[in-house]
């Protein structure tokens, strides 16, 4: 099924690349300068009476006025929903009272308070040629084109008693920047991506807060094919089935800094997050009390779980999470560096390794360059790694009977982990000479820090 997503996935990505869709409407730049500076007048300038009492209307921009769900075919009553303010974004259309957009540049303004959703959205997609691949809905209309929310505190919850669905759903080519705002009790059931799905675009989060979303796959994000950044976000209570409670990043580039995952459980590996064939910069950011439940198949990486990735992290805390047999804080597998046959490898090997498809897709103008310039990177020097310094890890867990706490911090086959606190000044116990979280074979972890850093919480930090 991931071989499919992907191979549909990239045929459209091309089929954007060489301008053969068939629609009129101009797929835009993928990286739109956004602005949102209202014009001022110079000092010698007089406000007419209009310019005193109505703020100007800044191009592109839609500020929603109702808290109000509104769905397909949408009531034409004077009013701009979130909904309506979707589609002006992707049509560059009046919509209601609702601004027309720019395409590629619009700005969606919120206004503050709880939008709760009871229905999922049954708009027609915006192009024939687009489908959408899922089979659990989203409350909002697909973003087609690059579009930025600026949420001034809003709560966007599924409604306990609404039927399943997401928030977003974010398709190809397109870019989804989202500010300031909380996404709450989304839940597809066994579909994928519980607030948000996204496959082969970008995706910018800014201080965004995900509760209790749940899915089969990243409970509260599902993300491939793409390039992320999370900044200053929190992922608190999100479950999936079996991997990747708060997320799922798979074939992406990703940066993740400020960030607090908590009480997040998946079924497999990955109580915090999953990561397969990714590349990773982690910082600041802190992991406490996520947890591997061992419900489905995978039993690693309570904090976080990575197979295939460039990682690093710095600067962050690992707490209170749980596996039930490896890596209760990160799990990590690299097979090619720790030389073992990978379980699933590139994700376009497969593609790659048939003629008919390779002739297919070779015989494409620009199909090469368009990888190379594909918002995930991972198609452009991509080699394994992970480099993990200067964190702290305490009181994390494995729940093995017949050898309990033996990778409690960290399992890593050929990371390298050192200059980190273990919870002990004696430093890390397992393959470590200490008594503090344990840590595995064939994992650089000495030197360590026999005390935690100035950032670490000095109430969790320390074995107790």
């Amino acid at each position: 099924m991931r071989y499919l997503l992907f191979f549909l996935a990239i045929l459209m990505l091309v089929t954007l690349a060489c301008g053969g869709s068939a629609t009129t409407t101009p797929a835009p730049d993928n990286q739109p300068v956004f602005t949102s500076t209202l014009p001022v007048p110079s000092a010698s300038e007089t406000p007419s009476p209009v310019e005193t009492s109505t703020p100007a209307q800044v191009a592109g921009l839609i500020r929603v006025d109702t808290l109000e769900q509104e769905v397909y075919p949408f009531e034409e009553n004077g009013k701009c929903s979130l909904a309506e303010a979707v589609v002006a974004a992707n049509t560059g259309e009046l919509k209601d009272s609702c601004a027309a957009g720019m395409v590629g540049e619009s700005i969606i303004e919120l206004m503050p308070g709880e939008y709760r959703f009871t229905h999922a959205d049954t708009s027609p997609p915006l192009f024939e040629w687009m489908p959408s691949l899922l089979e659990v809905g989203s409350a909002l209309p697909e973003i087609v084109f690059p579009l930025s929310i600026r949420g001034n505190g809003a709560v966007l919850i599924r409604d306990e008693e609404a039927e399943p669905f997401r928030f977003f759903e974010v398709m190809v080519n397109s870019k989804l920047t989202l500010e300031d705002m909380t996404l709450q009790n989304g839940d597809v059931v066994e579909d994928w991506g519980g607030a948000i799905y996204s496959s082969n675009a970008s995706m910018d989060l800014k201080n965004v807060r995900f509760i209790d979303n749940h899915a089969e796959l990243g409970g509260a994000v599902y993300f491939t094919l793409g390039r992320i950044t999370v900044g200053g976000g929190e992922f608190i209570g999100n479950t999936s089935v079996t991997r990747g409670g708060g997320m799922f990043i798979d074939s992406s580039q990703s940066t993740i800094e400020t960030t607090r995952f908590e009480a997040n459980d998946s079924g497999s590996d990955g109580g915090g997050m999953y990561l397969e064939t990714v590349r990773l910069v982690l910082t600041d950011s802190i992991f406490l009390k996520n947890r591997v439940t061992g419900e489905s198949y995978g039993n690693a990486g309570g904090g976080m779980y990575a197979s295939h990735v460039e990682l690093m992290i710095t600067g962050s805390q690992f707490y209170q999470n749980e596996s039930p047999m490896y890596g209760g804080a990160i799990g990590i597998n690299n097979p090619e560096l720790a030389g073992i046959d990978p379980e699933e490898g590139d994700p376009i090997q497969p593609l790659l390794s048939s003629p008919v498809v390779t002739d297919f897709l070779t015989s494409i103008p620009g199909f090469q360059s368009t990888l190379e310039a594909h918002p995930s990177g991972i198609y452009v020097e991509f080699h394994e790694s992970a480099e993990i310094h200067d964190n702290c890890f305490a009181n994390n867990v494995t729940l093995n009977p017949d050898d309990p706490n033996w990778t409690s911090g960290l399992v890593g086959r050929a990371s390298v982990a050192d200059g980190n606190y273990w919870g002990d000044p004696s430093g890390p116990s397992g393959m470590g000479p200490g008594t503090g979280d344990s840590v595995g074979k064939r994992l650089v972890f000495a030197p360590f820090l026999t005390s935690p850093q100035d950032f670490c919480d000095p109430n969790l930090s320390d074995q107790g």
